[in-house]
């Protein structure tokens, strides 16, 4: 409401200035946030540095670290998603041919090598199968193919 004798706009004032004062300080968080941010970068990069010192491959090691990453965001994802939610996500990825990253995929996985190992264990003295064993245990790891 207008005070007599004004257009109401006279607190106006007050207010820009208060929200210029809190735009400044937004701007100095930043600013304080940026050199933080780089005295950490500088740590990272030491960090690398040194693992390359101990003949460590550094592009390797990023893409390691990167690979990291995204499993847990892909693991962040599938957990928002509630047991249905993930089961649902599980089909859909399968229908597509993402099943070596699934928990079934990665469970038949296991049990193929599994299996092939007890094949190779017991008929390792010329057994004529073995080669067809060792062909379906590829043919399997071939059709399942891991997310990138």
């Amino acid at each position: 409401m207008p005070v007599n004798g004004s257009n109401g706009f006279q607190a106006a004032n007050r207010w820009v200035k208060e929200i210029e004062g809190k735009l400044a300080e937004k701007l100095s968080i930043r600013m304080e946030n940026a050199s933080r941010q780089k005295r950490v970068q500088e740590d990272i990069d030491r960090c690398y540095e040194a693992a390359r010192g101990e003949g460590i491959p550094i592009k390797e090691l990023k893409a390691a670290i990167k690979c990291r990453e995204l499993d847990r965001k892909k693991e962040a994802i599938r957990s928002g998603l509630g047991d249905d939610g993930a089961e649902t996500l599980d089909q859909i990825r399968h229908a597509l041919g993402d099943l070596a990253d699934l928990p079934l995929g990665n469970a038949a996985l296991d049990r193929a090598k599994a299996i092939d190992s007890l094949v190779n264990d017991e008929f390792e003295a010329a057994d004529p199968n073995k080669a067809a064993a060792e062909a379906n245990a590829s043919k399997i790891e071939e059709g399942i193919k891991p997310l990138h």
